[in-house]
């Protein structure tokens, strides 16, 4: 059985330093555990079906598996460590660690694991970083069809994350209905988005998702980002917000699969368990139900778009021409400065400032969710490539 690791002040130990990297090892997959004796078996048992994109079994010597088993009162180490003795071909490692109040959140823990991995992939010169949950199963092919999208040029791939069918089906009638319509209208935003930005890293079909459920990056641009924010809960949002900002390849990818547990009380204070809990609350009233309007959303992406525009002839235009270029392309809401706009090195950094400054005016309208969803589909629908294979939720 795995010793167990008590930590006391708030020095950052060295977890997972005394199991050697195996040298063919490119992927290094971080799970943290706590209190997971439910679907922890479910969870490990899918990495020991991993296949290639064409269904060939995975080469098991190609990643590895660092389960972080925290202030854990249940069955969880027990049953990770059975499952450690009966896959001996697997790279699994596990770590039981009991850490003070101070510690015990997702976001250290998360943060802390991600920093290990990027420590033992760099010892093989480089990799990917992923990482899933406990009570999550990835798809046969998560860790192949992720790096297939690293391989067409992303550096951070967000899989598509969906609840588990009996799970989804068990919850209360209303939270069910409403956590349907708001994946339907922010898989309908991001179709939206993919249309009118043209991303080329992220172009449609794509999703919304780039949440821990199922997350990877490499590890050059894990170095570039300086880690994983230092936040107690929601690491994977401030993270994401950390990466945008200096214009990461980021990739929402539908090839990338993950079902994971449709629980009211999780194990962070904030996240989709929290969510699903305030849906179940919500007085059955999916009018009381606002989300931004169809209208708000279009402007905001061509918003972007200009400002895009804007930005790539940044060392081509003076002063006076980038004042030229905003009048009656960008809204008069929206202060934009120059010296702002040639003191920042990335446009998303420069996006960003932007960005905080209309939110806080408050310039953002709103509408009720149904009536949202209806105005985005009749707007995609003028879309000649417009593709509700991807978007439609039955």
């Amino acid at each position: 059985m795995q010793e167990m690791n008590i930590i006391t002040g708030k020095s950052i130990p060295e977890f997972f330093s005394q199991a050697p990297i195996s040298p063919n090892v490119k992927v290094s997959v971080v799970i943290p555990v706590q209190n997971e004796e439910k679907y922890i078996f479910q969870c490990l048992a899918a990495f020991s079906k991993q296949t290639d994109v064409y269904g060939n079994k995975l080469d098991p010597d190609q990643f590895e598996i660092l389960v972080l088993a925290n202030n854990c009162h249940d069955k969880s180490v027990e049953l990770t460590a059975q499952f450690q003795s009966e896959n001996p071909d697997l790279n699994l490692y596990f770590e039981e660690v009991i850490l003070p109040t101070e510690l015990s959140n997702i976001g250290y823990v998360r943060k802390t694991l991600m920093d290990s991995a990027f420590k033992r992939l760099i010892q093989n010169g480089h990799g990917t970083i992923m990482t899933t949950d406990g009570d999550t199963r990835v798809s046969p092919d998560w860790i192949a069809q992720t790096i297939s999208e690293i391989g067409r040029g992303a550096e951070v791939v967000g899989g598509r994350i969906e609840l588990y069918t009996d799970e989804l089906h068990g919850l209360d009638q209303f939270a069910r209905l409403l956590h349907l319509k708001d994946e339907r209208y922010r898989l309908l935003v991001a179709e939206l988005e993919g249309k009118i930005i043209g991303d080329k890293y992220d172009p449609v079909p794509r999703h919304h998702q780039h949440f821990n459920g199922s997350f990877a990056i490499t590890t050059d641009c894990y170095e570039r980002s300086g880690g994983v924010p230092v936040v107690k809960h929601l690491e994977d949002c401030a993270f994401f917000d950390r990466l945008q900002t200096f214009d990461a390849k980021i990739r929402h990818s539908f090839n990338v699969l993950v079902s994971t547990s449709a629980r009211c009380a999780g194990r962070a204070q904030i996240g989709l368990s929290q969510q699903l809990n305030e849906w179940k609350n919500y007085n059955n009233s999916i009018e009381n139900y606002y989300v931004e309007s169809c209208d708000s959303v279009e402007k905001r992406l061509n918003t972007k778009r200009n400002l895009i525009t804007v930005w790539q002839l940044k060392n081509k235009i003076n002063r006076t021409e980038f004042y030229n270029m905003i009048k009656g392309n960008i809204p008069e809401t929206i202060a934009l400065d120059y010296d702002l706009f040639i003191g920042c090195c990335y446009f998303g950094e420069w996006f960003a400032q932007i960005s905080k400054h209309e939110n806080d005016a408050g310039n953002i309208s709103k509408e009720p969710i149904e009536e949202a969803i209806e105005n985005l589909e009749k707007m995609l629908l003028k879309s000649p490539q417009q593709d509700f294979v991807q978007t439609s939720i039955l």
